[in-house]
């Protein structure tokens, strides 16, 4: 038995997961192929979002929370902020490259969710910790500019899983070495610019 309301919006976007983590492209999502997944008429998909878009939009917004759930969950085993900041860009990366399809979805769009934000400004809060900063406070220009570059960093490791050729930039090193090197490079530019006379 099918549900009905916001019970049948669920099932249709956790069908819509299962179709856009089977498929190679964005291309072989469709309405029919998620409705056909649920179990439900096409028109019961169009009760609930008005275009294919739409339920693309909401499954990239459920899989910023996704992601944010498993980096909130990794960092628990972190003994130090470093490790923690370290744990959760690993899993970051984890996600994109289980997750590949979807996270070219997540970072399609035309302008930051609220999902998305919550995200990255976990990225921040735990470099400013790393740094010896407080993660509650206000980041200055130097920290969000230092976390701006590891969340790009972080973003080009993710997607760098989607050539065919990583090593072509990545050379001898795996994923954890060059995530390592960039949580350490941005913590010690914070470091160095903590007690630096501003210009």
């Amino acid at each position: 038995m099918r549900g009905q309301g916001a019970l049948l919006r669920e099932e249709i976007l956790a069908a819509a997961i299962r179709v856009v983590d089977k498929s190679e492209t964005v291309n072989e999502v469709s309405l029919r192929s998620i409705a056909r997944e649920a179990g439900i008429s096409n028109m019961s998909v169009y009760a609930h979002f008005d275009s294919r878009e739409d339920v693309l939009a909401a499954v990239a917004e459920l899989s910023w929370g996704q992601v944010r759930e498993d980096i909130n969950e990794q960092v628990q085993r972190g003994t130090t902020p470093r490790g923690r900041l370290l744990l959760g860009c690993q899993a970051y990366v984890a996600f994109a490259q289980r997750f590949p399809l979807r996270y070219v979805l997540m970072v399609k769009v035309d302008e930051i969710t609220p999902s998305a934000r919550q995200t990255l400004e976990t990225v921040t809060r735990g470099l400013l910790a790393a740094g010896g900063m407080d993660p509650e406070s206000e980041p200055d220009a130097d920290a969000q500019r230092m976390a701006a570059a590891l969340s790009v960093a972080l973003h080009g490791v993710a997607m760098l899983h989607r050539t065919d050729t990583p090593h072509l930039w990545m050379s001898d090193f795996s994923t954890c070495d060059i995530l390592q090197s960039m949580v350490d490079a941005a913590i010690l530019h914070l470091e160095r610019t903590a007690g630096a006379p501003r210009s």
